[in-house]
C-alpha cells in the first residue's frame, strides 16, 4: 500500500505519559491504543525473515528468531532510515541500518554497535521502541500501547483461545476503508442485502431473507452488553424478527421487485437461526457461530472469526479465521482440510468479498469532513447494532491512537 510522504513520515510510535482513559468513537480514526491486535498470519513470516507492516499508523518491523517473533519500530534511531527499505542483518538476533551501520538487538530494540564510533555513548542507551508479541492459534498478535499489556484473552472474541478450539486462519488483505466502516456493520443482519446473489448463500441453502424488520421500536433490543471479566463488547442473539424475502416498490408508474435467492412463499413467519450468535469485541474482533444446525450445513458447528485492524486513517487489514471444537488431532486435521479445501474459498470469494466491496464503496463518504459517525448519517431503528457497538467501544476502549506528534 502506498502512503503519501507526509503521512509515512509520521508513522512513529507514541509515548503516553498521561493516564489512560477511553476516547470518543468518532476520534478513533487510527483505532484504540493499549490493545492487542492480530498483525498477520503466522505462516506469513518464516525463520530469520523480516516483515514490515503499518498498524494503527505505526511502521513496525517483524523478525522470527528461533521460532519466536519479535517486533521493533521500523526506523533507525540515528537519522530515521526505514530498515525495511533495505533490510540488513549480520546475525540472527540483530538488524543493521543500511545507511550508517547502526546495529540493534531485534529482541529488545537496544543499540549494540556503531561501526564508525564503537565507543559511542549512544550504545546501550538508545533503544528502538519494542512491541510485545504473542503468537496464538496461527496468528501473531501485537500490543500497541504504553501500559502493562492485559491478558490476550481480554482482547479477542470468546472461545478463540480455548484449548479444544482448533483455529484455521486463511485470509488477510488490506482494505481501502477505515476500520470503523467495517466494524459498524460487522454482523448486523440487514447488510445481508448485499449478499443476496452470493455463491455461499446458494450453496448453503439457508433461507436468508433480503433484510429483517424489527418488531418493536427499541433499536437496542436483542443486543446484550459484555461488561464483566474478559473481552468487552456485545452479543447479538439474533432475536426474532420479521424476514423480508421480497420487496416491491413503485417509481413513476413503474413497478420493481427485489427478491432473495429463496421463494418467499416457502419461508413465511419469523426467522430462526437457532443457537447462532454474533459477538463483536474491542478492539476490533468478531465471532459468529456456530454455523449450521446439522453437519454439512455451512460446515456444521464452525465459528467464524474476523478482525478489522487499523492501518491508517483510510485503510484496515481484514483477517479471517475459522474455528471448531475438536477432541483429538485427527479431528483437527479434518477441520484443516475442510476449511482449506472448501470453506476458505466459499467463505471469502462467495461471501466476504462482498463486504470488502461495500466497505470500500462507503469510504469516500466517511472521508468527507463532517459526515461520519452521527453528523450527517441518517440512522434509523434498524441501526441498533451500529449504535450499540459505538456505545460499547466508546465506553471500554483503553485510549485513542494518534499520529506521532499529534495532540491527544
Amino acid at each position: 500500500m502506498n502512503k503519501p510522504a507526509d503521512v509515512a513520515a509520521s508513522n512513529r510510535p507514541l509515548s503516553n505519559t498521561k493516564p489512560v482513559k477511553p476516547c470518543a468513537y468518532e476520534e478513533a480514526d487510527l483505532g484504540f491504543r493499549n490493545h492487542w491486535y492480530p498483525a498477520m498470519l503466522s505462516s506469513h513470516i518464516r525463520e530469520t525473515e523480516f516483515k514490515t507492516l503499518t498498524i494503527l499508523g505505526e511502521d513496525i518491523l517483524f523478525k522470527r528468531v528461533d521460532g519466536i517473533v519479535y517486533a521493533v519500530h521500523d526506523e533507525c534511531a540515528h537519522r530515521g532510515f526505514q530498515f525495511s527499505a533495505k533490510p540488513e542483518s549480520h546475525t540472527k538476533n540483530t538488524v543493521t541500518c543500511y545507511f550508517h551501520g547502526f546495529t540493534y538487538n531485534i529482541k529488545n530494540g537496544e543499540l549494540i554497535g556503531v561501526p564508525s564510533d564503537p565507543s559511542s555513548k549512544l550504545v546501550g542507551k538508545v533503544k528502538l521502541h519494542s512491541y510485545p508479541i504473542q503468537e496464538a492459534k496461527g496468528l501473531i498478535f501485537i500490543f500497541i500501547g504504553d501500559i502493562e499489556p492485559p491478558p490476550l484473552s481480554d482482547d479477542v472474541p470468546p472461545a478463540f483461545l480455548d484449548d479444544t478450539m482448533h483455529i484455521v486462519p486463511f485470509h488477510q488483505e488490506d482494505v481501502h476503508a477505515n476500520w470503523r466502516v467495517a466494524a459498524d456493520s460487522a454482523s448486523e443482519f440487514n447488510h445481508v442485502f448485499m449478499h443476496k446473489d452470493d455463491l455461499l448463500i446458494k450453496y448453503w441453502k439457508q433461507p436468508l431473507p433480503l433484510v429483517e424488520m424489527p418488531k418493536g421500536d427499541n433499536p437496542y433490543e436483542g443486543y446484550v452488553p459484555l461488561e464483566g471479566p474478559g473481552p468487552k463488547g456485545f452479543k447479538d442473539v439474533f432475536r426474532e424478527v420479521i424476514p423480508v424475502f421480497e420487496y416491491q416498490f413503485e417509481c413513476e408508474g413503474e413497478k420493481g421487485v427485489i427478491r432473495s435467492a429463496f421463494d418467499p412463499k416457502e419461508h413465511q413467519g419469523t426467522m430462526n437461526l437457532g443457537v447462532m450468535e454474533g459477538i463483536l469485541v474491542l478492539p476490533c474482533g468478531l465471532r459468529i457461530g456456530p454455523w449450521g444446525a446439522n453437519p454439512g450445513e455451512m460446515g456444521g458447528d464452525y465459528y467464524h472469526y474476523e478482525w478489522y485492524v487499523p492501518i491508517d486513517e483510510t485503510h484496515h487489514r481484514y483477517i479471517i479465521a475459522w474455528g471448531k471444537y475438536v477432541a483429538n488431532a485427527a479431528e483437527a486435521l479434518k477441520v484443516e482440510h475442510d476449511v482449506r479445501t472448501r470453506w476458505s474459498y466459499l467463505e471469502y470469494e462467495g461471501f466476504n468479498k462482498s463486504d470488502v466491496l461495500a466497505n470500500e464503496g462507503t469510504q469516500r463518504a466517511y472521508s468527507a469532513p463532517g459526515y461520519a459517525f452521527g453528523e450527517k448519517e441518517n440512522l434509523s431503528r434498524i441501526d441498533g447494532y451500529c449504535l450499540m457497538w459505538r456505545r460499547m467501544a466508546a465506553k471500554h476502549n483503553r485510549g485513542r491512537q494518534v499520529r506521532y506528534g499529534g495532540k491527544k
